[in-house]
Order: structure tokens, then sequence, then C-alpha cells
């Protein structure tokens, strides 16, 4: 009897500590929640006592709009522009709505282009609140004072959302958080002093890959209209690529190159702690704020002078590093000063016209995408139109909710959306009697909104309560009974439309994008290679590496993501491919970076021309074993030589050779799975 109450004790305990988990995880979240919430309780109030409660709808998007915005560190012309483009998808909206040319032709084309060219297989809901907006304003039908009056409620709510995110910004300053960065100066300070000690035993390595693809990631979205990474972005990408080449070099196996002769094997370690004190005095500091960033400069200007005055590899290892953070601080510098950033230029494949050359292919996702969404918006609006259905708008806006840039992940939104329609409508059910009318109504409204705002996105809880937020507003112009019974058969018509557009018309499923991400992990080592050719000849285009750089780290993350989920029998084989093409990625950057510091002769052009071009050849086979599509303007390799080695080039040489035992690594491991 003692053991059973025991064990009764001890459940009751975990269950006590499980409840109170819970609720302090939903405080959490309330707290992060909570100025989205006070916004649409603001905007909810004031829209319905100024302009009435038919246009209530702008609340939600122009709360989207400002979840999506006010804590982003980003310029006011850029938040400006943000509303600059909702008024001008309002007006399209009203323009949809005067005839069903007009819905059919706008539903159409808007959805596409809104999906093509801001949304990518990297940041898939770019297009999320723009197109949110066309399609709700939509919605209701209004005529033009109904309009008027909605554009009016619609502008009152963008000229909150940019007021409070002003004083948001006035009582919480958006702080640097570099955070990440300081932690890999540390990391990296670290292990030169347990090289120079010789008791590093190669734990740095993972820490630094993995600080580096995240901060592939953050400059990755700081993309700008101009230029391909804006102030911050251009900060995290050279800090990336600073811990990159430190990971690529405890990956090796190598040791310090110290020199044999004692005196000069004392300078260089002398040396190299300077530099990790140095590192680990960055890594302690806000070295972006003024006083501390000057000193550094300072004194990583003298140390870079230090390393040119004498010769060795290990000199020329650190200037490399120090250089890199030189010129992080000066940009630092440069942003705080106002001064223009010394950016790189967008590449061509990223304007406009690149874009649109690049993403209309059959198999690209964003193509893809945009059809499924374009269908789904005509087939729904058209039903609108035609039908006149009291609440037929519910369909259009359940569909766009439903459908997602991913064929799993549309699944999953149907299951929660249908679960928690039925679980808000059968609460709605009771309570719904009990309120007054609009009073209650509106505060139910109110309460549910912030439970909304507070559940997680997508999940059945966040669907219930978006449903009873629903009910709540339409059962003050119809039925209950009604509204719930539509509300039901609005969403199971949803589910049927999705279901069958993301079957059966450019269906893009994970596994369908793991492929063509396979492709594209092929074609950047492919792109690599000819702009190390062009290199030959020409200056480093800075802005053509960055960019290329981000596409291959984010698709490499994209596929080791993909493969840990979804690929545990094949997982040690794709592994090994991708921690190889990792390798090979770090190798090209560093080939780059050597070429681009000098010209060389006429023997050296030809050695590394051949040598790109036999190694353009063998990943072109191993892709083509892969049953993956061939590169085109492959040279032909008959009557070349390949060699690996340049006289007196030992740096780059050495990376030549090491890239091309990666090649044949590639080409082995291919071979052997399929």
């Amino acid at each position: 009897m003692r053991a059973k109450g025991s064990e009764k004790g001890k459940r009751g305990r975990n269950d006590k500590t499980m409840i109170k988990s819970q609720l302090t995880e939903i405080w959490k979240k309330f707290k992060k929640a909570f100025p989205v919430i006070a916004f649409f309780l603001f905007l909810f109030c004031t829209v319905i006592l100024i302009f009435g409660s038919r246009c209530v709808m702008v609340v939600s998007i122009v709360t989207v709009v400002f979840k999506g915005n006010y804590s982003k560190r980003q310029s006011w012309g850029k938040l400006f522009g943000v509303a600059g483009i909702q008024i001008f998808l309002c007006l399209l909206a009203y323009v949809a709505t005067w005839n069903l040319a007009f819905r059919l032709i706008l539903n159409f084309i808007v959805p596409f282009c809104q999906i093509f060219f801001k949304a990518d297989q990297f940041n898939k809901l770019a297009y999320f609140s723009g197109l949110m907006s066309f399609i709700f304003l939509q919605l209701m039908p209004l005529d033009f004072y109904g309009f008027l009056r909605q554009g009016a409620a619609f502008l009152y709510g963008l000229t909150c959302f940019l007021l409070i995110t002003a004083l948001y910004r006035r009582a919480h300053p958006l702080v640097p958080d570099y955070g990440r960065q300081q932690k890999g100066l540390k990391v990296y300070a670290c292990w030169l002093r347990a090289m120079a000690e010789g008791k590093t035993d190669g734990q740095e390595e993972q820490i630094l890959y993995q600080l580096s693809q995240s901060l592939y990631r953050d400059a990755y979205m700081r993309r700008g209209r101009r230029e391909i990474v804006d102030i911050e972005g251009k900060v995290s990408y050279i800090f990336a690529l600073i811990f990159q080449r430190a990971a690529y070099f405890i990956g090796s196996g190598q040791t310090l190159p110290l020199s044999e002769d004692q005196e000069t094997r004392e300078k260089e370690l002398d040396f190299v702690c300077r530099c990790a004190d140095y590192l680990e005095t960055a890594g302690s500091c806000d070295f972006w704020e003024n006083a501390m960033r000057e000193d550094l400069f300072d004194r990583g200007h003298k140390l870079l002078q230090e390393a040119k005055d004498h010769e060795g590899e290990i000199f020329s290892i650190m200037q490399n590093c120090l250089r890199q953070f030189l010129i992080i601080l000066d940009t630092l510098r440069q942003f705080k000063e106002g001064e223009d950033s010394s950016g790189w230029e967008m590449p061509e494949r990223q304007r406009m016209a690149g874009r649109f050359r690049r993403h209309f292919q059959m198999d690209a996702f964003e193509f893809r995408f945009a059809m499924r969404m374009s269908l789904v918006m005509v087939i729904t609006f058209a039903y609108v139109v035609i039908s006149q259905a009291d609440h037929g708008y519910w369909l259009p806006l359940n569909a766009f909710l439903l459908l997602r840039p991913m064929y799993e992940d549309s699944q999953y939104r149907m299951k929660t959306r249908f679960i928690g329609t039925v679980v808000g409508c059968g609460i709605m059910i009771f309570v719904l009697p009990f309120l007054p009318r609009p009073g209650g109504h509106f505060i139910l409204a109110g309460i549910m909104a912030a439970c909304m705002y507070t559940a997680t996105p997508g999940t059945r809880v966040h669907a219930g309560f978006v449903t009873c937020f629903g009910l709540s507003m339409a059962t003050l112009a119809m039925g209950e009974s009604s509204a719930i019974e539509l509300r039901l058969l609005y969403v199971i018509a949803a589910v049927a439309v999705v279901l069958v557009v993301n079957r059966f018309f450019f269906p893009t499923s994970m596994g369908q994008q793991f492929h063509y991400n396979i492709q594209q992990l092929f074609h950047m080592h492919h792109v690599y290679l000819r702009i190390l050719g062009r290199s030959l000849s020409m200056p480093l285009d800075y802005g053509i590496i960055c960019d290329a750089q981000l596409s291959y780290h984010m698709i490499h993350d994209q596929l080791r993501e993909y493969i840990e989920k979804n690929k545990p029998e094949k997982s040690e084989a794709l592994k090994e491919f991708l921690k190889i093409s990792r390798r090979m990625v770090s190798e090209m950057e560093q080939m780059l970076f050597l070429i681009n510091t000098r010209r060389r002769g006429l023997d050296a052009m030809k050695t590394l021309e051949d040598y790109i071009a036999f190694t353009d050849y063998v990943l072109n086979q191993a892709q083509q074993r892969l049953r993956l599509r061939p590169e085109k303007n492959i040279r032909q390799i008959r009557d070349l030589s390949y060699h690996r080695w340049i006289e007196r080039e030992p740096e780059l040489s050495y990376l030549m050779i090491q890239y091309g035992k990666n090649v044949s690594r590639v080409y082995r491991l291919v071979c052997e799975n399929t």
C-alpha cells in the first residue's frame, strides 16, 4: 500500500511539475507576443470606434505587418517602403472587385508576382504579408464610398504601425546582437593558444562551423535592393568567412606551419599568442562601440603591419584573419558615421531580369509554388463572384492560409485547421448564447485575439482561437447556427481545393526539393570553377563571390536538415558527401583569394585553365551517374594536361591538390552509391 501511495505521490508531483512547466512556457510566449497583442487590441478598438466594424479586416492585416517589422533592425526608408507597397496592394484589391474579369486576372498575376519575385526556397514566406493584404481586402465587396472608408482605415492602421514602431524603438533601442561573433572570436583565440602549445583536440571545428553557417544564414536574410547584403549582412558574411577558414584548417588536421629555426619559431609562437590575445579581447568587449572599435583597429593594424614585415606561412595565415577583422571594424565605423557602404553590387542573376530567367523554370520552387497559389486564388474567387454565396469569402481566406510552399506543410495545416475549426465551433455553440450583443462579442474577440497571437501559428490550438475570433465577429451579422455551419463547410471545401491542386498541379514536396538541391549543389561547384576561370584574366567581383557563398551555404544547410530528418538509411553517405562538398568550397574560396592577390605568368594560367576544365568534366560525370541534369558548355579534355602543382606557388598548389582529391572522393562516393 505504501509503495502504491508513493507511486501516486510521484505521479502527482510529476504532473504538477509538468503543468508548472507548461504554464511557464505559455507565460514566456505571452510576454514575447505582448507588443503584438497590445497593438492588435488598440487598433481593433480604435478602428471599430472610428470607422465601424465593417473595416475590422484591416486590423489583422496591419498587425501582421507590425509583427514582421517592429523589432527588426532596418531603416525607416524600408519601413515606409513596406507601408507604400501595402497601400498599392490595397488599390489593386479594390480594382479586383470591379468585375469577374479583373478578379480572375489580378488574382492570377498578383499572387504569382508576389511569390515569384519576393519568396525563395530559403525564405519561403516572404510573400505572406503583401499577399495577405491583397486577398483579405477584396474578400468583402465595397462600393466607392465603402472603399474610401476602408482605405482611410487602412491608412490609419499603417500610420499607427509607423508611430508605434517609433515609440517601441525609443523605449527598446535596437541594440546589435553580436553574441555569436564574440563567441567565435573567443573559440578562435582558444584554438590558436592550444595550437601554439600543441594541445588542440579539434573540438573547435564543429563550433566554428555551426557559427559560420548561422552567420551565412543571417547575411542571406539581409539582402538589400541594390546590394547583395546591407551593412549588417556584410559584417555577418565576413565573420562567417573567418570562422569557415578556421574550421577548415582545424578539420584538415594540420599543425601551425612553424619554422624549424628555434629563434624564428619563438617569434612566430609569440606573434600567434599576441594575435590570440587580440581576438580574445575583441570577443570579450563591445567591439562595435566607438571607443572599443578605434582601440581594436589601431592594435589590429599594428599586428597586421608586423605580419607583413615577416616572411613565413604562419604570418600569412594570421594576416588573412586580421585583415578580415579590420574590414569588419571599418565597415562598422562607416555605418556609425553615416558613410555610404562600399558594398557589393547585386549580380546580374539577382536583379529583376536575372531572377526572372532563373526562376522561370519548371523545376524551380518559386515558379511551382507561384502557379499553385495563383490557381487556387482564381478558383476560389471565381466561386465567390459566381455563386454570391453568403460568407463565400471564407473559402479563399481558408485556402490562402492552408496552401503552403511544401506539400507536407500544407498537409499538416489541413489537419490542424480542420481539427481546430471543429473544436472552436464546438466551444462557440456553448458560449454564443450567453454573449450580449455587440459588446460581449467584441470582448470575446479581443480575448481570442490575445490567445491567438500567444499560440504557435499553424497548430490546432491556434486554429481553434482563430475560429472563435472569426465566429464572434461573424455572428454579429448572421445567425449563430448558420455561421458555424458555413465555417465548417468552407474549411472542408478549402481543404478539398488545396488538396487537389497540391496533388496534381505543380506539386512540390520536400523529397522533390531535396533532389533539386542536390542538382543545385553540383551546379554551385561549376559556378565556382567558372568564377575561378574568369578571375585569371580580370579582377575578382566580390559581389559575385558573396552571392555564390551565401547561395551555396543555404543549399548545404537545407540538405543537411532534410537528411537528418528524412534519410536515415542513406545518412552516412550523404553526410560524407556534404562534408567533402563543404571542404571543396572552403578550398575554392581560398584559391580565389590567392589568385586575386596578383597576376600570374602564361604557364601558370594554362595550368589553371586545364585544371579547371578537368575538374569541371569530372564533376559533370558524377552528376550524370546520379541522373542529374548535366551542365552546359563543358570543355573537352582530350588534348589537355592535368597538373595540380605550380612552381613557386606552394599555398595555391596545396589547395589545388586538396581540391582535386576531394573531387575524386565525390566521384568515388557517387560510384559506390549508384
